[in-house]
């Protein structure tokens, strides 16, 4: 059983807002459902009120411009939306990739970008290929709008910047340099559905020479790593520096996924793949 509580569909982004205010603790943003609805069935979550934001258009939608502008995604767009979207995988593979990677077909009908988001999981997989692309968050609440870096937006292990009565409403994803590549990797136990072990994303950009990674499932949130400047270096030098970040910036925990000791493992093999498929894209540095 789901236990009892109230469910209200919003039908703007002001009455979302009031209605989460008015519930304080006890009222949470229903969007996909996916994660949420499961961890009320199994009793880590026991809201009194479910706000239903799903059907609020301006959160559904996404917006490529041309490649000088941003991307704006909102916060309820599907994620299979993200995965099958072809002008949005030629602007930035690395989050279409991950967005496949995300459960099953079934669910990403129903899980949303936003949701994935605000579950703030260590293990997400579309916070990595965001965070490479110094994705913006649109955050509003019932004393207006504020705009967040998502590298500052997860705060802990399913926790977020978010305060009461706030719903993230989209995600601005600035222009990527001309000729930037983008490449998402993940290891998982088992082929099909399951969480990441350890997951990394990257982004290269050959025109001002900047490799940017974010690791996944290897601390308390996604990791931003400082920007890698390549200049004239082989790709052995680059892929050895990056190593070493990843390896330094990591605190890998055991869980019923895997040992940290794995992850630990894991992670280096994973930087030194993408890269060398980031490098291959692009024609070597």
């Amino acid at each position: 059983m789901l236990g009892d509580f109230e469910y209200v569909r919003a039908r703007t982004i002001r009455d979302a807002c009031e209605l989460l205010k008015d519930g304080g603790g006890e009222a949470v943003a229903y969007a996909g459902g996916t994660d949420l609805l499961v961890e009320i069935r199994n009793g880590l979550r026991a809201p009194k009120l479910l706000v239903d934001i799903k059907e609020i258009e301006s959160l559904r939608r996404i917006d490529l411009g041309d490649e000088s502008s941003p991307i704006a995604l909102g916060a309820a767009v599907p994620l299979n939306r993200i995965a099958e979207d072809e002008s949005l995988r030629g602007r930035i593979a690395a989050l279409t990739e991950a967005a496949l990677t995300i459960a099953t077909y079934q669910l990403r009908n129903r899980a949303t970008i936003g949701g994935n988001l605000c579950n703030a999981s260590p293990a997400s997989d579309s916070i990595p290929p965001l965070l490479v692309a110094g994705a913006v968050l649109r955050i509003e609440g019932p004393d207006g709008g504020r705009e967040v870096a998502l590298r500052d937006f997860c705060t802990g292990v399913k926790r977020t910047c978010l305060e009461c009565g706030e719903i993230l409403v989209g995600i601005r994803i600035p222009p990527l340099a001309t000729g930037t590549r983008t490449a998402f990797l993940k290891q998982q136990r088992i082929r099909g559905h399951d969480l990441a072990v350890v997951n990394v994303a990257g982004a290269l950009s050959p025109s001002d020479g900047t490799l940017r990674i974010a690791i996944g499932s290897c601390g308390p949130t996604p990791i931003l790593l400082d920007p890698i400047k390549t200049g004239a270096d082989t790709a052995e030098a680059i892929t050895k520096e990056a190593v070493r970040d990843a390896q330094a910036a990591a605190s890998p925990i055991s869980d019923v996924r895997a040992s940290a000791e794995y992850r630990r493992a894991v992670l280096p093999v994973l930087v030194r793949r993408m890269i060398a498929r980031l490098l291959d894209e692009t024609g070597g540095v």
